[in-house]
């Protein structure tokens, strides 16, 4: 698609600079038309025009399962769907047809964070403990939400996890979003899609039945696992690898034993064994590790040191007077 320029129209909003391209779209910032005050959105176009029928209708299925997710679920940590749009552009022939998605506006993604600007300790995508653990337990939030509402995202990674102003969490792009609709609501089924760092081991070897791939919860969870190491090692993949198809081939070759889990030096204890469990090598194993229960562990986490110098302020004045007690009793004996 031709990049559009700053004041172009489209439908009732009006572009004012691109954020990113991806592989069926491209997400602009924008605004209400003509009004400058108007608070920031984006516009996420996903163009029919050129596209084969069996093109378009990928796109206007991941269009619909984001209207639909966000018709049905609200939540403080996932991006908010305001608007949606078909443009009839007969003038502009790559409009034509294009579907408008508007959300609420981010400043920038995990992704960003971690390969583009700097961090708390100013080097490029260092990310301190503390500060990726706050990141991680928000991811944590929203995913504990989606699920015990029935939903799996299906493509959890940093380019989708998105920073507002104040630096809160947002998870955003449900194009893959599943119901939950088997038994007890264990799976769903999507499309054959994803993005190959961050695909369980089981969907590779996934039959395509009739409604599409089966999908669980646990497939998010691994997706989490990459996530995390990801965030302390700088972008880093656990699994090693020149291109996408060779570290899902590392991820397989772990997955069947062959191979062990190899996580950076950079990333501190705890986070390393949340992460092996988040990547354990089956769904079964890995099920036991739901988003709420990895929440909970975190946030036990963060509050060990409060209650480490809660017990530290309340021993110290016992320990001065043993001390106390000992010099006196030293000093009679004597």
């Amino acid at each position: 698609m031709r990049p559009l320029p700053p004041g172009q129209r489209v439908g009732r909003w009006e572009v004012t600079g691109p954020i990113a391209d991806g592989g069926w779209g491209t997400v602009y910032a924008g605004r209400s038309a003509g009004d400058s005050d108007s608070n920031e959105v984006a516009l996420k176009i996903l163009p029919t025009a050129g596209l084969t029928p069996r093109q378009a209708a990928k796109v206007a299925e991941s269009a619909r399962r984001e209207v639909e997710f966000a018709r049905r679920t609200r939540h403080p940590r996932l991006i908010r769907l305001l608007d949606t749009v078909v443009l009839g552009e007969e003038g502009h022939p790559f409009l034509d047809g294009a579907i408008v998605l508007v959300m609420e506006r981010a400043e920038r993604s995990l992704r960003d964070l971690l390969t583009g600007e700097a961090g708390e300790a100013g080097e490029v995508g260092e990310v301190t403990e503390a500060e990726g653990a706050r990141l991680i337990a928000g991811i944590c939030e929203g995913l504990a939400h989606l699920h015990a509402n029935g939903w799996v995202h299906g493509d959890l990674k940093p380019d989708n996890v998105l920073l507002a102003a104040d630096g809160s969490v947002r998870l955003a792009d449900f194009g893959l979003a599943t119901e939950l609709t088997g038994t007890r609501g264990t799976h769903g089924y999507a499309p054959p899609m994803g993005t190959f760092d961050y695909l369980p081991p089981e969907r590779w070897k996934a039959p395509l039945g009739e409604h599409g791939v089966t999908v669980r919860p646990s497939a998010d969870i691994w997706a989490l696992g990459i996530v995390v190491h990801e965030v302390f090692a700088r972008g880093a993949s656990p699994f090693p690898g020149a291109t996408p198809a060779a570290r899902a081939a590392a991820a397989q070759e772990y997955a069947d034993r062959r191979a062990p889990l190899r996580m950076a030096g950079a990333v501190p204890p705890f986070w390393r064994e949340l992460a092996a469990d988040c990547l354990a090598p089956t769904h079964a194993e890995r099920a036991a590790h739901t988003a709420e229960s990895l929440l909970a562990r975190i946030r036990a986490h963060q509050d060990a040191p409060e209650r480490h110098m809660r017990r530290r302020g309340r021993s110290g004045p016992a320990r001065a007077a043993l001390a106390a007690a000992a010099v006196g009793a030293a000093v009679a004996g004597g």
